[in-house]
């Protein structure tokens, strides 16, 4: 056993599906977004066409796609009608959600490993990939990306100084190096052919990716805001334990009229919140009396820690460590008690009325609370930190939900890396029968074919990787992972020439 064990650990970095890597630059001109919106936009996707603000490069796109053969047109456009929201804005949202998670041209695959990295719109229009290679050939995408990605490189230009400005200074008070894994993981996408004026915020895995669409304004304190949220919520992820030590608070902000349900419903992302506005008023330049005054209206809008935020700010700027290191000392310090007292005296403010939408919007999609702790899940494997993770799959396996699949399937990798092969079967084998997803089933295949090859057991690894081909995954990466089981054991000693997506 102890044999065994060992040869497991020396093959684990061969028997972990590698990931895709990820482009250092923090603007980003996106052909995968390019694609997804010209599809669209021939799919019937019309809103803002007749705007002032609309970019050219929209009405010169669709013009040379006129001619694009009328069958793929018509499969696009049955495709987009089948999965109408009746919203433009949700229209728009899913579709931008499914261009930041699929996986590059030809394929267009969907990166996620699980279900639950992916909003819950991207769920109901994954066979958008299968259309998407084909109108990628048909309408000679890539020639036309050539053509119009200039316009997208002279959008960029124009936010360069901006997101400069925002990551040194934010970077420069959390005391945080430039070269920070969690930097890169920040992003800002462009697109041209989408309503003018939009703003579509994500963050997946602790990673927070905006794409700002065709405007005549700037939204530098948009990015600014969104980066702050990026770096903090990373902290919120990773420290899940001690934050939710301080639940007991939540249930003040039920009773502030102004704030949105969705602080209400997650305490991790209302610290997270609260904390964002502490900091954004401690750097603002202007007199101490404004700063409090701006933190009392926060505090009446619902944001119920940001006083105390505020206040602790003020002691970590007079102290050595990073902010990363300060980050738990600061959560742990909440006095439940001091805090109830403060909330109990603030008058909330009251829900403002409802006024007629603004040309500027802003997707956020919506989440379950068993979606939420699988993400966080994710998140925290993202950041090594097992034990964390581990938590909350467990979480989820006690609850009557539909994530038991994907939490089994994380606790299988936790298993990997823990060089228990015996247990890893067991989690992928319940996630391969649970899960609904057909990538989960897959993925979870191949995992136990692997081990089982490893095992010397080539007879059963040969009925997983057969059963991860008739799981229902057409992917590529599926299909090239199980034809090679198929053909020879796997050994731990051979690299996948592809990555998981």
């Amino acid at each position: 056993m102890i044999f065994r064990a060992i040869c497991i650990m020396g093959i684990l970095a061969a028997l972990r599906v590698p990931a895709l890597a990820q482009p250092e630059d923090q603007l980003v001109a996106d052909l995968r977004m390019f694609t997804v919106m010209a599809a669209i936009n021939v799919a019937g996707y019309d809103d803002g066409l007749s705007a002032e603000a609309a970019s050219p490069v929209r009405a010169a796109l669709r013009e040379d796609l006129k001619a694009m053969d009328p069958g793929m047109r018509s499969r696009l456009r049955t495709f987009y009608e089948q999965h109408e929201q009746g919203d433009p804005e949700l229209d728009l949202s899913q579709y931008i959600s499914f261009a930041l998670l699929c996986g590059e041209p030809p394929y267009f695959d969907l990166k996620a490993e699980v279900p639950t990295d992916l909003p819950v719109d991207i769920r109901a229009i994954r066979g958008m990939s299968a259309l998407l290679r084909e109108f990628y050939g048909t309408a000679d995408i890539e020639n036309l990306w050539q053509k119009y990605r200039p316009a997208y490189e002279e959008e960029m230009l124009r936010y360069q100084d901006a997101l400069i400005e925002a990551v040194f200074e934010i970077n420069g008070y959390l005391r945080m190096p430039a070269s920070s894994r969690e930097t890169r993981g920040f992003r800002v996408y462009f697109d041209l052919l989408a309503a003018s004026g939009n703003i579509n915020m994500r963050a997946y895995g602790g990673d927070v990716k905006v794409v700002i669409h065709t405007s005549s304004e700037m939204h530098e304190e948009e990015i600014r805001a969104a980066y702050l949220l990026h770096q903090l919520d990373r902290l919120s992820i990773r420290y899940s334990d001690a934050v939710s030590k301080k639940e007991a608070l939540s249930r003040f902000a039920m009773f502030a009229p102004a704030l949105d349900n969705t602080y209400k419903t997650n305490f991790q992302l209302l610290v997270t919140k609260s904390l964002a506005h502490a900091v954004q008023t401690r750097m603002r330049y202007e007199p101490e009396e404004r700063k409090r005054q701006r933190i009392a209206e926060q505090l009446r809008q619902g944001f119920i820690l940001a006083p105390y935020f505020y206040e602790k700010l003020g002691e970590y700027e007079k102290q050595p460590q990073t902010f990363r290191r300060y980050y738990e000392t600061m959560i742990g310090e909440i006095n439940l008690r001091q805090e109830a007292a403060r909330i109990q005296d603030v008058k909330f403010a009251e829900r403002p009325q409802a006024k007629p939408r603004a040309p500027r919007r802003v997707a956020k999609p919506q989440v379950s609370e068993e979606a939420s702790l699988l993400s966080q899940a994710e998140g925290l494997l993202q950041l090594n930190d097992p034990d964390g993770a581990r938590k909350l799959y467990e979480q989820v396996l006690n609850r009557n939900g539909k994530g038991k699949g994907q939490a089994n399937y994380g606790l299988g990798r936790i298993a990997l890396d823990e060089a228990d092969p015996d247990l890893a079967i067991e989690h992928f084998e319940e996630a391969a029968e649970q899960a609904e997803d057909t990538r989960i089933r897959a993925m979870s295949h191949i995992y136990v074919g692997r081990i089982q090859d490893i095992l010397g057991n080539r007879d059963l690894a040969v009925w997983h990787y057969q059963s991860a081909l008739d799981s229902g995954d057409t992917s590529p990466i599926i299909r090239q992972f199980g034809e090679q089981g198929l053909e020879r054991p796997f050994t731990g000693i051979e690299e996948d020439e592809g990555a998981e997506p």
